[in-house]
């Protein structure tokens, strides 16, 4: 196999020298949509590793269907060789797709032990294999990778300390060459000291980003993998590398496949506003049951066009969707509306006239919010933390204190809502 998982069948694994390793957490742990699945995706190509190490959580839960569709999926999407650690959520079925829970990848220098506390535990077997393979295999590089972290100073999510003890006992005389742990489990980024050894959690391939206490770095927790290379000295040394600019590229080369997705993109867009004023109708008539049935329509195809903008790289950083957003307000408020608004008027369309001007005046509003969120963001600082209200007849909008009439439209309180 040129690239894709490779279900391990022995023990011990000799592997060629290696420049650098691709290692990604917790890809599946919330489950295998297409938003998630993007993320995957850009983690399994953003470097060309030599080979990839996923520490544990390909999916949320070990059944035959989840693990046929994302081996699948990783099969066709990777580049290189990809080698599993066993998680927390892939416990059943793990060995009939990945093999092994206990192995070694090694070479001349280099020593990489997978160990399974997928149980937060280290079971008897796991431990003298651990002792067997420090005795025989040791290496001036040793990487230990398990799923759930050891205690630490900054998460909590871990395994207990007499956990962690049974390994500190058989890792003591080889303690100077143990460069790095490694674990996943926790759906976040940070780094700490363990015993002497240089401990990562990552765990932002794809699932939902836990933001464990103040001493986590929210930009660095964000969607990411970790690189562990060589340098031209030959010391083993890591890198953090985010996600959020990077782009999975390989089928939106497909001209006829992107413009399907774009196409896709906007009618469920479209959809989820008709939906949402189909269910405020059925409301406003009585038919409680029937507004509750178009909502949920309304929610399904938000989670559909959101799932084809991830795919379309449509979904940037914070700093680039600011501009976006800005750039969008400006084009709406100099060209758009006013072209609009224009010509309605020119040519005494009063009910046209109403909704572009009701639209023009709010993008005005959104456009100073975009400024100055802007301006906040250069200076490293979130926008405060206010109240926001919709009119719900106009579409003003508003910031800090709820009025007693919308000024654009006049409509009363009730029927301006605060935002949730």
């Amino acid at each position: 196999m040129d690239n894709g998982i490779i279900n391990i069948k022995q023990e011990i694994n000799n592997i060629p020298q290696f420049k650098e390793i691709t290692v990604i957490g917790d890809p599946g742990c919330d489950g295998l949509g297409a938003g998630t699945m993007s993320i995957f995706a850009k983690a399994l190509t953003c470097l060309h590793s030599d080979f990839t190490i996923i520490v544990g959580d390909i999916v949320h839960k070990g059944i035959k269907p989840l693990y046929k569709s994302v081996v699948d999926f990783a099969n066709a999407v990777s580049l290189n060789n990809v080698y599993m650690l066993c998680g927390n959520h892939d416990t059943a079925y793990y060995e009939d797709y990945f093999g092994l829970r206990n192995y070694i990848l090694y070479n001349e220098n280099t020593l990489l032990i997978f160990l399974d506390d997928s149980k937060r535990s280290f079971e008897e077997q796991t431990i003298d294999f651990l002792s067997k393979v420090l005795k025989d295999y040791d290496r001036e590089n040793i990487v230990l990778f398990f799923h759930i972290p050891p205690p630490n100073t900054i998460g909590t999510n871990t395994i207990n300390q007499t956990e962690w003890e049974k390994v500190v006992k058989v890792i003591e005389n080889y303690k100077v060459h143990i460069k790095y742990i490694i674990c996943g489990h926790v759906h976040s980024y940070y780094e700490d000291s363990v015993d002497g050894i240089k401990l990562i959690v990552t765990g932002g391939g794809g699932a939902r980003i836990e933001y464990v206490n103040e001493k986590i770095d929210k930009l660095k927790a964000h969607h990411h993998i970790v690189k562990l290379y060589y340098n031209s000295d030959n010391i083993l040394l890591h890198e953090h590398i985010s996600l959020q600019d990077v782009m999975f590229k390989k089928e939106l080369l497909d001209n006829k496949l992107k413009e399907y997705l774009e196409k896709a993109l906007t009618n469920e867009a479209i959809a989820h506003v008709k939906y949402k004023l189909f269910a405020s109708d059925a409301e406003e008539k009585g038919f409680i049951g029937l507004a509750k049935m178009f909502r949920a329509f309304a929610d399904a195809e938000f989670y559909h066009a959101r799932n084809h903008f991830y795919v379309l790289n449509k979904m940037e950083s914070i700093e680039k969707n600011l501009k976006n957003s800005n750039e969008n307000e400006t084009y709406e408020i100099d060209v758009m509306y006013k072209d609009f608004l224009e010509y309605s008027l020119s040519q005494k369309h009063g009910l046209a006239s109403y909704t572009f001007f009701d639209a023009l005046e709010a993008e005005k509003i959104h456009q100073k919010l975009v400024c100055e969120a802007i301006e906040s963001f250069n200076n490293n600082k979130d926008v405060a933390d206010d109240t926001y209200y919709t009119c719900s007849s106009c579409g003003q909008t508003f910031k800090g204190i709820k009025p007693q009439n919308c000024h654009i439209c006049g409509a009363p309180s009730d029927k301006i809502f605060e935002v949730k």
